[in-house]
């Protein structure tokens, strides 16, 4: 153990500076491969990189990129300093494990992406049947060998640890499932198993939260899943204060929710307390969009690109340039997230204000035929829907129903360009009746 921190030291003492313009390292952990025949164990896979990252999101000085951008690489023969490249990366930690017959064997290894030489490298084993033990191994590895090359003082780790098996085995299994509708029900109904056997674990806690917003946001789960999700974030940082990724999620859905004045509150309070944080600054310039302070949620937008210039989760700082009429920057944000569904919506909208008709139509014929794809479409192929069409009707009532106001701001604009006068005043009312600032977007939306 002496030798490999001592080896560590000697690393982080002589490799080639891949900080951040405000000292932060630049760090991505890839999916595991499993070098058995044994499939039953393959949740691992996507649940112990996961389980890294909370344990390395305490490192002030790292800048991890989250797992949503990393859970491509889960393929066989994944070259660690071309993903580092394509992530843009400092530093890439990879794994295996193989499990033989009751014993299970976990190997570690951190690359640094331009030299391609290994900064650290760690086997350990555990029982199989003893998850928690293993996560105690990784853990204690981790902070006698990797931490000395990132910092030199051991950081705060987290307030909870699993004590029941049986749960922890379940929050493992959620974390390895999407989030697609169908297999993030799954996860929920894993993760209330698992939080109703330890009910102090933070991190499934956390984990409830997203799940429980997602299948409100994305499936049918209803308005009251965001009580739900809000509930599982506000025990999560009961039990840890110090878990970020709780606060940060719970300021989001304060914001969507209404609460400006306590999600900004909470926003300068995690700023304040970690100043270089990309995601701090991100989350404060969310909040700001919301109360209509367009150029101060530039800054703080622009901060989190200039500490961090590749993570897709600053993607939604989109909405502030294009409210501001800074189209390019609004597209360099979007394109942080290229290729999924919701950077082609985004620049849908973005293309029709800036009156590319045919560019926007060639957009939305890639897209799901949702009811307002299919009003924008017929607009502008020049066949507009008649008022009493049952589409807009249908899409008004989801519009009622919707709890985040912000949708409602940028439907509205649509519905203007489109003509529905009536329809779009009603959007717009209950977007600011939602708490959303729209001026002075909407006097600077050509739509």
């Amino acid at each position: 153990m002496l030798l490999a921190a001592g080896a560590a030291w000697w690393v982080a003492r002589h490799r080639p500076s891949s900080k951040t313009s405000v000292g932060q390292t630049t760090f991505a952990i890839l999916p595991f491969q499993n070098l058995g025949a044994d499939t039953s164990t393959d949740y691992l896979k996507l649940a112990l990189p996961d389980e890294i990252a909370t344990t390395l999101s305490y490192i002030p000085s790292l800048a991890i990129r989250p797992f949503a951008s990393t859970r491509k690489y889960a393929k066989p023969d994944v070259d660690p300093q071309a993903a580092g490249r394509e992530l843009a990366v400092a530093d890439v930690l990879s794994g295996h494990f193989l499990r033989e017959g009751d014993r299970l064997q976990v190997t570690l290894e951190v690359t640094e992406t331009e030299s391609n030489r290994v900064l650290w490298r760690d086997t350990l084993r555990a029982a199989a049947s003893d998850l928690i033990g293993l996560r105690e191994q990784i853990t204690a590895h981790l902070r006698h060998g990797l931490f000395p090359v990132f910092t030199a003082s051991a950081p705060e780790t987290g307030a909870s640890a699993p004590k029941n098996s049986e749960a922890y085995d379940l929050y493992l299994r959620a974390t390895a499932l999407s989030r697609d509708p169908e297999p993030n029900k799954q996860a929920l109904g894993l993760l209330r198993r698992a939080v109703a056997l330890d009910p102090n674990y933070a991190p499934a806690w956390n984990d409830l939260g997203k799940r429980e917003y997602y299948d409100a946001t994305y499936s049918d789960a209803g308005p009251v899943a965001f009580e739900r999700s809000r509930a599982a974030h506000e025990r999560a940082l009961a039990i840890d204060r110090n878990f970020t990724e709780a606060a940060d999620n719970l300021i989001i859905l304060r914001t969507e929710g209404g609460d400006l004045s306590g999600a900004l509150e909470d926003a300068e309070r995690i700023l304040r307390a970690r100043p270089d944080s990309a995601r701090a600054h991100f989350t404060r310039g969310y909040v700001l969009r919301y109360a209509g302070l367009l150029e101060e949620s530039k800054r703080e937008c622009d901060a989190a690109m200039a500490i961090d210039p590749k993570d897709p989760g600053w993607r939604s700082c989109s909405f502030t340039f294009e409210q501001l009429g800074q189209f390019d920057r609004a597209l360099e944000y979007m394109r942080l997230d290229r290729g999924s569904q919701w950077a082609t919506l985004i620049e849908t909208d973005l293309r029709l204000q800036q009156g590319k008709t045919a560019d926007t139509l060639a957009l939305l014929k890639r897209l799901p035929g949702n009811n307002s794809i299919r009003v924008m479409q017929a607009c502008l192929e020049g066949r507009p829907l008649p008022q009493s069409d049952p589409i807009l009707r249908d899409m008004e009532t989801g519009l009622v129903a919707e709890r985040d106001p912000e949708p409602k701001y940028f439907e509205a604009s649509r519905l203007a360009y489109c003509g529905y006068t009536d329809m779009a005043l009603r959007s717009l009312r209950w977007a600011v009746e939602g708490n959303y600032l729209a001026y002075p977007a909407m006097d600077l939306n050509p739509l």
